[in-house]
């Protein structure tokens, strides 16, 4: 049989074919003809012979990771039988998720270790505006592992990405443009194929009472650890010890920086942290959790509304003038914010303005180790949405980066009006749809995880000595240990740290967190931590519903137990409880 190319051959700069769509068509020169005149011109190609496509005479041999849990290993094999028949070889590696996990998350794309994989992505709360999503699961700024780092999409992709997710549109007709584009684009870039959008199930015992979220069922839902109960007709029955499984557990290190983003991680995560809103699963919208009220001041003509009386909304004509005095930037350096009278000289305006009061016993919420919440975790978490970006601190990680750069094209600045009780001012270019949605709450929670300012310190410490690093990207660069506050070799590193800070009473950023962090009250936050330590095993410390007892790694089992501090009524959230039907 006789054959030639469309195109013959498309090469680039460097004389490589270019080409991935080389169509082979009858009846012109032969085929050995064609590809000996290819092969001396451009060295080593792919060419389909037998049905099988080869480069340098070899099988072109696709890596397949298979997760078997699920519906997934009929999706890969499906996948794998059209690949083969188009002529490729297919490496399939049939694995659970922490096998797989080893390879896809935490290795290195350009080492080959796969190809493809059967991915999953859970909503754990109803989307209100999906734009975000082309950012996320296509660009660098998603995550701070190698697989997000090493995405290079084409740059009219990655700047239609960024204004989606900036909401960088000024009415509902430019965000269809955008949406549009987008859409077409990541089709073409293809880092991932989206191929079913599934609804799953939780079973449960007539006896349980749980809320479950519309998108993100039980185990992605933020109110489940504030509603799981035993129950007789609908009447909570105190004690007892609930039993709940799950598909995985303790899949990746726990840190509430970069640790672990599992669902099944971050379920028991969650149950151990609060906030400052709260989802509402039935609509995705935000209910006050530890704050008392918001307002929300949007420029003028920008497509924003309001559904809920706690947070007011006001249009503002050319938007909001941001304070001289507002921190804009960070100085890594020097350890201090940079103010907008110093980086705007000229003044600046934002599109949006958040303004959160926090409710005048807000000191007094307790945390699992026995210390009580203060300024210091709020200030904490200012100084880090930086300083991990920035090449002069002592825990920069260039995972961070991208994300970062996209923070700063919309952030505007922020400013503590009132320290007690506590009215934090947010400003910012990035705006939602929904008002309840542009509240910007500073609350110690992490994306992670739960966090506070001396519990986060002793990671900071291991990780400025290079012992262990917060991100896997990071950990997999330097090759130490990827940090893990619940259990292994991360333990007696951070327990070394604690020792050292309680004997330098060491305060972190001194030049700037020294200001709201007193020498007494890091005394006695190291020594309830030693404490915890001493009588846990570990070093997660939350403010949630539930306690973190102990993480069994080899049995992966997660032993959480009730708080009895929790400020809350057990009936605050009992309007969203689901009931297990009747036998």
């Amino acid at each position: 049989m006789d054959y030639h190319f469309k195109d013959w051959y498309d090469t680039d700069e460097n004389g490589a074919i270019s080409r991935s769509d080389i169509v082979i068509l009858k009846n012109k020169a032969t085929e050995e003809e064609l590809w000996a005149h290819v092969e001396s011109v451009v060295g080593n190609v792919f060419k389909l012979a037998y049905g099988k496509w080869l480069y340098n005479g070899e099988p072109v041999e696709l890596i397949f990771l298979i997760r078997v849990e699920d519906e997934r290993k009929i999706i890969g094999d499906y996948v794998s039988g059209i690949l083969e028949d188009l002529g490729f070889t297919v490496n399939r590696q049939y694995k659970t998720s922490p096998e797989a996990a080893a390879c896809w998350i935490r290795s290195d794309p350009a080492t080959g270790c796969f190809h493809l994989y059967t991915g999953g992505w859970v909503t754990t709360v109803i989307a209100r505006d999906q734009g975000g999503n082309f950012n996320f699961f296509y660009t660098p700024r998603g995550l701070p592992i190698p697989l997000w780092q090493a995405y290079t999409p084409a740059p009219e992709f990655d700047e239609v990405s960024d204004r989606l997710a900036r909401r960088d549109f000024t009415s509902m007709d430019e965000r269809r443009e955008l949406f549009e584009k987008a859409l077409w684009l990541s089709m073409k870039d293809s880092v991932r194929v989206w191929l079913m959008d599934a609804q799953g199930f939780s079973p449960f015992r007539t006896n349980v009472g749980i809320a479950a979220d519309l998108a993100g069922g039980i185990y992605g839902a933020y109110l489940w650890a504030l509603t799981v109960q035993f129950h007789k007709e609908k009447e909570p029955q105190p004690g007892g010890t609930m039993r709940i499984a799950m598909p995985k557990l303790l899949i990746e290190p726990w840190n509430p920086i970069a640790g672990s983003n599992w669902i099944y991680d971050m379920k028991p995560i969650r149950g151990t942290g609060d906030w400052g809103t709260m989802w509402d699963p039935t609509n995705g919208l935000h209910w006050p959790q530890r704050i008392e009220r918001a307002e929300v001041y949007i420029q003028e003509g920008l497509p924003v509304e309001v559904t809920y009386d706690w947070v007011t909304l006001t249009f503002v004509p050319g938007g909001n003038p941001v304070p001289e005095d507002a921190w804009c930037d960070w100085d890594a350096v020097k350890q201090e914010f940079i103010t907008c009278g110093e980086k705007f000289p000229e003044g600046v305006t934002a599109k949006r303005k958040s303004v959160v009061y926090y409710p005048e016993d807000l000191y007094e919420v307790p945390l699992h180790d026995g210390s009580t919440i203060s300024i210091g975790d709020f200030v904490m978490g200012m100084i880090l949405t930086f300083d991990r970006a920035k090449p002069e601190s002592a825990i920069y990680d260039e995972a961070e980066v991208p994300a970062f750069e996209t923070f700063m094209k919309h952030f505007r600045g922020v400013k503590i009006v009132s320290e007690n009780p506590l009215v934090i001012e947010t400003y910012s270019d990035l705006y939602y749809l929904d008002a309840e949605w542009n509240v910007s709450d500073w609350f110690p929670y992490y994306a992670q995880g739960p966090g506070f300012w001396h519990a986060i310190t002793l990671g900071i410490m291991a990780e400025a000595n290079k012992e262990l690093a917060f991100s896997t990207d990071k950990a997999d660069a330097l090759k130490i240990e990827w940090m893990d506050y619940t259990k292994g070799p991360s333990i007696p590193i951070l327990a070394k740290y604690l020792d050292e800070a309680i004997a330098t009473n060491y305060i972190p950023y001194a030049p700037t967190l020294g200001k709201y962090v007193t020498a007494d009250e890091a005394a006695q936050r190291y020594a309830n931590l030693k404490g915890w330590y001493e009588a846990k095993g570990h070093f997660w410390v939350g403010s949630g519903p539930l306690y973190l007892e102990k993480a069994y790694p080899v049995e992966k089992v997660v032993h959480l137990k009730r708080f009895p501090d929790f400020p809350d009524p057990a009936e605050k959230w009992q309007r969203f409880t689901l009931y297990g039907p009747r036998e």
